[in-house]
């Protein structure tokens, strides 16, 4: 189980909060791109960092 948590979880609204909130702009923009990100598999099945990532490589930018 201990492995599960470094995961991101796209099916769970508070780590799809938590993600977005460690990014500058408005929250909402954040989070329709995080379940984008989602959405085209770009982000499913990833580690917290690679989900970091993929924010910033989208033009985002980490507080």
């Amino acid at each position: 189980m201990s492995d599960d948590r470094k995961f991101f979880n796209c099916s769970e609204k508070y780590e799809i909060d938590y993600l977005a909130s460690k990014f500058e702009g408005p929250k909402n923009n954040v989070v329709e791109k995080i379940k984008e990100l989602c959405k085209s598999k770009v982000i499913h099945y990833s580690t917290h960092k690679e989900a970091e990532q993929a924010l910033i490589n989208a033009g985002f930018k980490k507080k």
